[in-house]
């Protein structure tokens, strides 16, 4: 059986390791937390206080204001979410993801999955809890009744969880893996080489006035329009760009290693394929777009090379629609009970907050 002995700790290493490398898995992956961090990694260990309120109730189990604040400002140190627009999404996240916790308890329950309290006290021993600094803080002695239930209850959803990974095959094959290798080789670039690029040019006068800025704006949106169905790119930039030295060349401005262009046009061009061409360029100079029109020296990593980054990150995907699945189908017969919004901050931060 696969059981992922996940502490707080690992699962964030688990994340960074995803991300390493020259190399993206994007598209893969789903963003922020994966399911291990929502369900397993972040603990709820608020203190029983009957005088926080409740939040929510799932089939009678309540989930209060200060499990939801708890969790959020977990999440947020995690995903170092910083502005007033993040934090109210991360406090939604928190209620969805507690309720959807909750949902996988209830069913690991149904279906009588079981840890022995020696394998429940090892993990708990293990586990890391993050301190309000966000610092982590080992957790040493027998550990007490609260992080136990909470490790309990990760354990359980893991071991039930496993039991579906099985039954629905989601470790990726050596055709999967290679599937996706071949069609997604953009991924997996060492060294972009050159890029060959051309331009069309709109200039504007020194000190322009607003009339001619509008002016060169229009015009060139209007180019880049008929642009985009030219077969003849060479043609149309030397009948139209208003750079002379390049629309004498059809607007062929060479081959470029990356770092030889400004910044900005050295990310854009090196993220456009061939044959397409970037967004209008707006300068002091005036307005432009370029064309990516060749490549040359450009190396992949071999398969050998990212098998092991592809298969994990397959995996993760797969496991991720079966968690989707499950939880989709249980909360169907569910009852929910919505008390008020998701909390922003518990009673108590918020006195803490207040000037002294």
């Amino acid at each position: 059986m696969r059981i992922r002995r996940l502490t707080l700790a690992c699962i964030v290493t688990i994340a960074a390791a995803l991300a390493s490398g020259n190399w993206a898995l994007a598209q893969l992956g789903q963003a922020n937390l994966n399911w291990q961090q929502r369900f397993l990694g972040i603990l709820p260990l608020v203190k029983p206080d009957p005088k926080d309120p409740i939040a929510v109730t799932v089939n009678g189990k309540p989930i209060t204001a200060g499990e939801i604040a708890d969790y959020a400002n977990t999440e947020k140190r995690m995903i170092n979410a910083t502005s007033t627009e993040e934090t109210k999404a991360v406090f939604r996240d928190a209620m969805e993801n507690l309720i959807n916790r909750e949902l996988l308890l209830q069913e690991a329950e149904k279906r009588k999955i079981t840890i022995s309290d020696a394998e429940v006290a090892q993990r708990a021993r293990e586990f890391q809890v993050a301190g309000a600094s966000g610092q982590t803080v080992p957790v040493s002695g027998a550990p007490d009744e609260q992080l136990m239930k909470a490790v309990r209850g990760s354990m359980e959803i893991e071991k039930m969880l496993d039991d579906d990974f099985r039954a629905n095959h989601v470790q990726p094959t050596d055709a999967q893996i290679k599937a996706y290798y071949d069609e997604h080789k953009d991924l997996f670039v060492k060294d972009p080489g050159e890029v060959q690029i051309a331009h069309l040019a709109v200039k504007l006068p020194s000190n322009a006035t607003d009339a001619q800025k509008k002016a060169a704006s229009d015009k060139i949106i209007k180019l880049y329009k008929e642009a985009q169905k030219t077969k003849d790119f060479a043609a149309f930039a030397k009948a139209n760009s208003e750079d002379p030295q390049s629309a004498a060349k059809g607007g062929d401005l060479g081959y470029f290693h990356p770092g030889q262009l400004p910044p900005v046009v050295d990310k854009m061009v090196f993220a456009t394929p061939v044959g397409h061409t970037t967004q209008i360029l707006e300068s002091n100079l005036g307005f432009s777009f370029i064309k990516v029109t060749a490549r040359r020296g450009e190396t992949i990593a071999p398969l050998s090379e990212v098998r092991a980054k592809i298969a994990m990150a397959l995996l993760d995907f797969n496991e991720d629609a079966v968690v989707k699945a499950l939880l989709k189908k249980i909360a169907k017969g569910a009852k929910m009970e919505f008390k008020g919004p998701p909390p922003q901050q518990t009673p108590n931060q918020a006195a803490s907050d207040q000037p002294g």
